[in-house]
């Protein structure tokens, strides 16, 4: 081996190393100054939806899933949205509760081997089936996502209208898959969407 590579690979390994501690000091230390101050109780962290041992409280569980890009060539994105809406189905949220955004141009892609079907995983099953389709085609916006997380039902342009009317002991999960970096989410659909 070259001793410049060898060089380069040691230095590139040490950097890894050093991003992995730092990253994980920066997660201890949100789980040691943040999780003491939130009303999280040791089974709501490894169950997002209480047990069956816990006092049911009167607030709500919303789900507001999104996958930000379109084409086949993207199909992982609408795919894990799907798989996404069927585990919190499984976990008890109600479709009420559950806002979906997604392109929905995959299923029926000339290229897709199984039309109208969608899977997650190599030889898995159909995620696609009962998924709610409440923003789909052009109505998969920025202003329409923001207007459905500020349950600002007269902001809404296309879709179901389904917004997040939450109270304000209520919890909220979104979930945004697509591509990204940074503090910036981007695609073909949405405009730019920035952390401020």
């Amino acid at each position: 081996m070259n001793p410049f590579n060898l060089i380069k690979f040691t230095t590139f390994l040490f950097n890894m190393a050093n991003w992995n501690i730092v990253f994980q000091l920066k997660l201890l230390l949100l789980i040691v100054f943040v999780v003491p101050y939130s009303k999280a109780t040791r089974p709501s962290l490894f169950h997002p939806f209480g047990s069956t041992n816990e006092p049911q409280d009167s607030s709500t569980t919303w789900a507001v899933l999104v996958a930000g890009s379109n084409g086949y060539e993207n199909y992982r994105h609408q795919a894990d949205v799907c798989h996404a809406y069927q585990i919190l189905k499984r976990g008890g949220l109600k479709d009420e509760n559950i806002i979906v955004f997604m392109y929905d141009d995959i299923a029926n892609d000339p290229n897709n081997p199984y039309p109208g079907v969608i899977i997650n995983r190599p030889n898995g099953s159909d995620v696609y089936a009962g998924v709610p389709k409440d923003y789909t085609g052009e109505s998969v916006t920025a202003d329409n996502f923001y207007a459905v997380l500020l349950g600002n039902a007269t902001a809404v342009k296309g879709g179901s209208g389904k917004v997040v009317a939450s109270q304000p002991d209520d919890k909220i999960f979104v979930y945004f898959t697509d591509h990204g970096g940074p503090g910036v989410l981007c695609n073909q659909v949405f405009i730019f969407i920035y952390l401020e």
